[in-house]
């Protein structure tokens, strides 16, 4: 094989890398826990936006109930939740307190908290920085997204019911529910705050490191090509490891001002890994090291054998 052999890859999209091995990084950690903390604020909140609305319904009618001369009215038969949610619904767009479309959103937002709760896996899956598991969200078009309004929509749907309410001269109902929680949503609030400070800071950070590696990632006229590019096979074992030419690239890389980070995702191996092979790099003396010949490295690749399988 001739060293000018151009690679089957070359020109192909580079494969997502994860030179952390799926540790995660602090910016995915702090935007997990304002997920969680976020997230049970909107539970609560669509759960009280529930409550108040077939709260309001059952008031009302209880009221024209007992202002009624009619005695032998009795009361109506129970009905499931859901079906209580419908018609208390029904009502209040049927009574002018609600448009259809406002209908249609507070049921919308109700929803997500079904939706947290059925699928919490889905709606931090994006975080995960496993490659497989991004290949595989690709084909999950209909899978649960994060939704981050949901919470602002949430409280602004409840703040209309209330003022409808007050409009129609509804009956109120006085309730301790937001007394009880009135702490614990101070506490998530601030740390909520203090998380979004936080989560701003890392991505501009993470935006200038982005580009920083990408400016390190060409090869573009150095020797690294063909059969010594730093993604042919024959730089590795089957068991993952450098054979003597792959130390060797990993070397030049090094030689080429290359940081430790972007020879993770050159040589598509972890961020330690790499690490490791940079403190190597200096002890022989780093940029002023005996280079080797990539030419007189004599190929080794282990092949894999049917002992090792089983």
């Amino acid at each position: 094989m001739k060293d000018t052999e151009t690679p089957q890859w070359e020109g192909r999209k580079r494969h997502f890398t994860d030179p952390y091995r799926g540790r995660l990084p602090e910016l995915e950690r702090c935007m997990i826990r304002h997920r969680a903390l976020e997230m049970i604020l909107v539970i609560y909140h669509a759960e009280e936006l529930k409550r108040s609305v077939v709260e309001t319904v059952d008031t009302q009618k209880r009221w024209k109930l007992s202002r009624s001369d009619d005695e032998a009215t009795e009361p109506a038969p129970e009905v499931p939740e859901r079906k209580r949610v419908q018609r208390a619904f029904d009502w209040l767009v049927k009574e002018g307190v609600l448009t259809a479309d406002e209908r249609r959103e507070m049921v919308k937002l109700i929803g997500r908290r079904n939706s947290i709760a059925h699928h919490l896996d889905q709606v931090t899956a994006d975080l995960n920085p496993d490659s497989w598991v991004r290949d595989h969200l690709a084909f999950m078009p209909d899978r649960q997204q994060y939704d981050y309004e949901a919470l602002d929509r949430l409280k602004a749907m409840r703040r209309l019911l209330e003022q409808r309410k007050i409009a129609k001269h509804y009956v109120g109902v006085i309730s301790m529910r937001s007394l009880f929680f009135e702490a614990t949503e101070r506490v998530l609030r601030d740390d909520l705050k203090r998380l979004d400070r936080r989560i701003r800071k890392l991505v501009h950070k993470r935006i200038d490191a982005i580009a920083a590696v990408n400016s390190e990632l060409s090869l573009e006229g150095s020797e690294l090509v063909g059969i010594f590019d730093p993604r042919w096979p024959d730089n590795r074992h089957h068991s993952g490891c450098l054979t003597p030419r792959g130390v060797e690239i990993c070397y030049r890389l090094f030689d080429m001002g290359k940081s430790a980070m972007a020879v993770a995702h050159i040589m598509e191996f972890s961020l330690v890994a790499a690490r490791a092979r940079e403190k190597q790099w200096r002890e022989l003396g780093g940029n002023n090291r005996v280079v080797k010949n990539l030419q007189d490295i004599p190929l080794v690749r282990k092949r894999l054998r049917y002992e090792d399988m089983r």
